[in-house]
């Protein structure tokens, strides 16, 4: 997915990096991004480790919608 990324961005979440990866829409499209953890998703993350992946998920996605002239929207479930 990377070669044809329109965005690849990592940040650090405590002991964990997290690496978000998201293809160039297709004009009219809905797109979606992807979110990797190295070495292994964590199971349970506190207060100050959610923080920071928030921080770098919306960075990331800001960057995004910027670059690509798009309204990005994140529903957290």
């Amino acid at each position: 997915m990377a070669e044809s990324a329109a965005l690849v961005r990592q940040w650090r979440v405590g002991a964990f990096t997290a690496t978000l990866t998201m293809a160039r829409p297709m004009r009219g499209k809905a797109g979606a991004a992807v979110i990797e953890w190295h070495p292994h998703v964590p199971t349970d993350l506190d207060d100050d480790q959610l923080k920071q992946y928030r921080a770098g998920r919306d960075a990331a996605l800001a960057d995004l919608a910027s670059r690509l002239g798009v309204r990005i929207g994140v529903a957290e479930l």
